[in-house]
C-alpha cells in the first residue's frame, strides 16, 4: 500500500525569550511546529488499544536539522514491548501482580503509537540540560490535539543520526536524563532489540542506550536510583538493578527490578487499571522508632500516621559513596496490621560497610502514587554498624527563638530551622561572595533554662553533597556573652536526622550551632532542622 503521511501544521506565537532560552531575539517572531503521528498507511489500518485506563506517551522528537531514522517506528515499538514485558516479569515476581506499564498499540501489528514532533529549532537549542525548550514543544503539541496525552507520564526520543554504534560521535549533546514525569533518551540509526547481547560495539552501544532509555523511563514513572543487595548482585537470575547500573547490563548480563521498584510502580498512574485519582498532596508521620544492632543485623519496629493510604514501606539505605543512590540498599516490607512496621536486615547484605556513613530513608508508597519519606542516618566502624538514631524526646521548641545568625541567603531564613518542615531549610549566603566559613546560628530556648543531653540536627533535604555542614561545634550558655563548647566533631552523614551527645548533660538558656566547613569543601553551610533531647 502506499505510504501515506499525516502532518498538521500549527501556527505559534511567541514573545521570544519566555518560551525558548537559546537563539532568542529582541522581536516577536512567528514560528512553526511541524507535528506528524507514525502511520506509514493509513490511520484505519492501526488500532490502538490498551488494557490500561493510563497509558505512557512516546514521544519522537526530531530537531530541524536532524531527519528520522528509517524504521524508528518498527524499532521502538519493538523496545517498549519487550520493556514492558521486562516489567511485567518483575511485577509479578515480587507479588505485585500481572500488570506492567500501559502502552497504547496495535497487538498484531506489533506497532505502539508514538506521537512524532519536528522542533522549530537546531539540535543545539536541545543540548542535555536545555529540555526546557523540548518540553515547551511537546506541551504545545499535547495542548493543540485534546485527548493526546493520555497520562502524566512522558518518554521523549531525540532522533540522533550518528551510527552511535559505529564509531560515529555526536555533533551536539541531547537531553538524558528525566524531571518532573518526563524521561529523555535517544534514537540513533538502527538501534534495535536486536543487537542486545550480540556483544562487540553494536550490542555495547544497544544495551547502553536501550538500557538507558529504560532507566529514564523508569525515573519519569516515578522510580528513584537502587543498586542490589549483595546476594542478588552475585546471583545469576537477578544481578543487576534496572535503576542502579542496568544501563551497563540490560540485555547482556542479569538484570532486575527491585522489590523497591515494584511497590513503587504498582501505585504509578500507568499501571492502573481502573481511574482513581494519583499525585495529590500525600504526608507520613513516624510517631515511634526503635532502632538497634542485633546478631548481625539492623533492626527497626515503629508506628506511624498517614495522610493518605500506603501499600507498603521501604527501608533505603544509601552510602557516603554513592549520594544519589546508584548503589543504595533496600528492603521493602508490606503494610501489616495496624500502623506498624518490625523489619530484620542483614549487614552481609550490604555491598559497602568497612569506615562508611550512611543515610536511611524510610520510605510510604501511597496508594495515590506519591512517595513521602523519612531521613535518619548512622555509620559502619569496621565493618559494624553504629545505630544513633531512633525515638529522642525532644524539648518543646514553641518558645524558641532564633536571635542571630551569619548572613543568609534571601528565602532561605535561620527561622526555617525551627518551622518543623523538614523540607524548608536555613541556608548561608551565596550572593554574598565574601563570606565563608565559619558560619552560626544562635537559638534562645526560652526565659527560664532548659536542660539537654544532646543535639538532633537535619541536614538540607536535597540529595548530594552541596551545602550541607560538615565539621561542627555546638556551645552553650546562661546569659548569651560566656559561652562553654559541649560538642565538636562531624556530621555522619550527608542525609537524615543526626544525633550527637553533649559531653555531658547542660543546663543553659542560649544554644550555638557553629559550622566549620561543608562536605564540598566550599563556603556555605544549612540546616533543616535543631531540635535537643
Amino acid at each position: 500500500m502506499k505510504k501515506i503521511t499525516f502532518k498538521k501544521i500549527i501556527y505559534v506565537f511567541f514573545i521570544s525569550a519566555t518560551l525558548f532560552t537559546l537563539g532568542a531575539c529582541e522581536k516577536s517572531i512567528d514560528q512553526k511546529i511541524v507535528l506528524e503521528d507514525n502511520e506509514d498507511e493509513t490511520a484505519e489500518n492501526y488500532n490502538y488499544t490498551s488494557d490500561y485506563k493510563y497509558n505512557l506517551n512516546v514521544v519522537y522528537f526530531v530537531a530541524k536539522d536532524r531527519v528520522i531514522n528509517p524504521g524508528y517506528e518498527q524499532r521502538i515499538s519493538k523496545i517498549m514491548i519487550e520493556g514492558q514485558k521486562f516489567f511485567n516479569k518483575w511485577m509479578k515476581h515480587w507479588g505485585y501482580g500481572d500488570i506492567t506499564y500501559g502502552l497504547l498499540k496495535d497487538e498484531e501489528k506489533k506497532r505502539i503509537k508514538i506521537h512524532t514532533i519536528y522542533g522549530t529549532q537546531n539540535s543545539s537549542s536541545y543540548q542535555s540540560g536545555m529540555d526546557g525548550a523540548v518540553r515547551t514543544e511537546i506541551e504545545q503539541y499535547f495542548a493543540q490535539n485534546a485527548g493526546s496525552k493520555t497520562s502524566d507520564h512522558v518518554l521523549v526520543l531525540m532522533a540522533v543520526n550518528e551510527k552511535l554504534d559505529n564509531g560515529e560521535e555526536l555533533a551536539n549533546s541531547v537531553p538524558f536524563y528525566a524531571t518532573n514525569k518526563y524521561g529523555y533518551a535517544l534514537e540513533y540509526p538502527g538501534m534495535s532489540q536486536d543487537n542486545l547481547g550480540i556483544g562487540g560495539e553494536v550490542g555495547d552501544k544497544a544495551t547502553v542506550y536501550i538500557g538507558g532509555l529504560l532507566h529514564e523511563m523508569g525515573h519519569a514513572i516515578n522510580l528513584p536510583h537502587n543498586g542490589p543487595s549483595e546476594s542478588k548482585f552475585n546471583s545469576s537470575e537477578f544481578g543487576m538493578t534496572l535503576m542502579g547500573g542496568g544501563n551497563y547490563t540490560y540485555g547482556k548480563s542479569p538484570t532486575y527490578l527491585s522489590k523497591f521498584d515494584a511497590a513503587t510502580l504498582v501505585n504509578c498512574q500507568i499501571f492502573s487499571k481502573t481511574i482513581n485519582t494519583f499525585y495529590g498532596a500525600a504526608s507520613s508521620e513516624i510517631t515511634e522508632l526503635e532502632a538497634k544492632y542485633e546478631n548481625d543485623e539492623i533492626v527497626i519496629s515503629g508506628m506511624y500516621n498517614v495522610s493518605v493510604p500506603i501499600s507498603s514501606l521501604s527501608f533505603y539505605y544509601t552510602p557516603e559513596t554513592s549520594p544519589d543512590g546508584y548503589t543504595s540498599v533496600t528492603w521493602t516490607v508490606d503494610q501489616g496490621t495496624g500502623n506498624s512496621f518490625n523489619i530484620r536486615m542483614p549487614i552481609s547484605e550490604f555491598r559497602e560497610k568497612a569506615n562508611l556513613n550512611y543515610s536511611l530513608h524510610i520510605f510510604f508508597h501511597h496508594q495515590n502514587g506519591v512517595l513521602s519519606s523519612k531521613p535518619y542516618a548512622f555509620k559502619f566502624i569496621n565493618d559494624v554498624p553504629e545505630i544513633s538514631f531512633g525515638d529522642k524526646h525532644y524539648l518543646d521548641r514553641a518558645v524558641w527563638t532564633i536571635i542571630e545568625s551569619s548572613l543568609s541567603q534571601e528565602g532561605y531564613p535561620a527561622v526555617n530551622i525551627l518551622d518543623g518542615n523538614p523540607n524548608s531549610y536555613w541556608h548561608s549566603s551565596w550572593t554574598s561572595t565574601s563570606i565563608g566559613h565559619p558560619h552560626h546560628v544562635i537559638i534562645k530556648t526560652s526565659e527560664s533554662s532548659v536542660t539537654a543531653s544532646g543535639i538532633s540536627i537535619l541536614p538540607r533535604p536535597e540529595s548530594g553533597s552541596a551545602g550541607k555542614i560538615k565539621a561542627f561545634t555546638i556551645e552553650t550558655s546562661i546569659d548569651g556573652i560566656v559561652w562553654t563548647q559541649v560538642y565538636s566533631g562531624n556530621m555522619v552523614a550527608l542525609n537524615g536526622y543526626q544525633n550527637f551527645n553533649f559531653d555531658s548533660v547542660k543546663t543553659f538558656k542560649y544554644l550555638k550551632v557553629n559550622s566549620l566547613s561543608d562536605h564540598n569543601q566550599e563556603r556555605y553551610a544549612s540546616i533543616a532542622e535543631i531540635n535537643l533531647f
